[in-house]
C-alpha cells in the first residue's frame, strides 16, 4: 500500500476493515474518560471523541468517521456496505473489539497510552494518502 502497488481491491478491503477500527476509537476513549477522576485530562481527552464523532454545531458537524465513509465511498465502496460491515474480517473485529476491552480494563494511563500511535507515526499515514491518490485517480 505504501508504495501504491495494492489493487483497487486490496484498497478497499483495507479501508473496509480500517472503518471498523476507526468507529471503535470513540468507544475507546470514552471507556478511557470513565476510568479516568482527573478532570483536566478528562476536558483535553474528550476532543478526541468529538474529532471522530463529529460536533453538534452545524459548522462542525461531521468528523473523522464521516470522512472515513467518504473515503470508502472514493475507493468504490458504497456506503452501506463500510457501515454494515460486511466486509470486515474476523481477525479485524477480534483484535479491535480486544483493543477496546483492554481500554476499558486497564488504568486510563495505560489506556491513553496504547491510543498515542499516531504520534509516532506521521509518515506512515502521509505515505498511505499519498498512495491512495495513485489507485482513486490513477
Amino acid at each position: 500500500m505504501y508504495a501504491g502497488q495494492c489493487s483497487r481491491e486490496q484498497i478497499r478491503a483495507w479501508v473496509a476493515n480500517r472503518f471498523y477500527y476507526q468507529i471503535s476509537i470513540p468507544i475507546k476513549d470514552a471507556a478511557i474518560l470513565a476510568n479516568c477522576k482527573e478532570i483536566d485530562v478528562r476536558r483535553g481527552w474528550i476532543q478526541r471523541i468529538l474529532d471522530h464523532d463529529g460536533h453538534a454545531s452545524l459548522d462542525e458537524k461531521y468528523g473523522g468517521i464521516e470522512a472515513w465513509l467518504k473515503l470508502g465511498e472514493s475507493v468504490g465502496l458504497s456506503r452501506e456496505e463500510v457501515l454494515d460491515q460486511r466486509w470486515v474480517l474476523p481477525g479485524v473485529r477480534f483484535a479491535v473489539d480486544a483493543y477496546v476491552n483492554f481500554a476499558r480494563r486497564a488504568n486510563w494511563q495505560q489506556a491513553a497510552c496504547s491510543s498515542l500511535t499516531e504520534l509516532f507515526a506521521p509518515e506512515i499515514h502521509q505515505s498511505r494518502l499519498d498512495s491512495w491518490l495513485s489507485i482513486t485517480h490513477g
